[in-house]
């Protein structure tokens, strides 16, 4: 295992144990308060679970159409939270993805699997992109490697970041 994987995974665990402790009010205030400054057509955005940021009161109270992905072996799909209907993301949406961890750059740390890192690899470049994590998890400076993708700003429970 080189460095800089070894230090990712070493990341990952701290943070997730350090997740468990934590409350996530304030993140659908600043959720709502993304969408309605960048004006999206559609939102889509993960459905937490564990120890993430969580994402449910957002989805079923947001006022545009909503996003949730599906997962395959390694890639994703994404259908309409109501109506079930697959869709592909398309000029206009904003992405709301999971993190870790978010450093200044953008740069970020996700579980492990790439499926982000894929899905970011293929958007067009119209599509805004934002992680969500905790603020004691935005960091000056994460290790990457050369298939990470930045995103474009943070979503946390105490503030709004634009990155790049």
């Amino acid at each position: 295992m080189n460095e800089i994987v070894a230090a990712k995974q070493g990341l990952r665990q701290e943070i997730i144990a350090k997740r468990k402790l934590k409350i996530t009010a304030g993140f659908t205030e600043n959720l709502n308060k993304l969408v309605e400054a960048l004006k999206p057509r559609r939102v889509a955005i993960y459905v937490s679970f564990g120890t993430e940021p969580s994402t449910l009161e957002f989805i079923e109270a947001c006022q545009i159409p909503v996003l949730v992905p599906i997962t395959h072996e390694e890639n994703l799909s994404w259908e309409q939270v109501n109506t079930k209907t697959p869709t592909e993301l398309t000029s206009g949406d904003l992405l709301l993805i999971p993190a870790l961890a978010i450093d200044k750059k953008g740069n970020r740390l996700g579980r492990g699997k790439g499926y982000f890192d894929r899905e970011l690899k293929s958007l067009p470049k119209t599509i805004k992109v934002y992680a969500i994590c905790y603020e004691t998890e935005f960091l000056d400076e994460l290790p990457t490697e050369d298939h990470d993708h930045p995103v474009d700003g943070l979503i946390t429970e105490v503030a709004i970041r634009n990155l790049n």
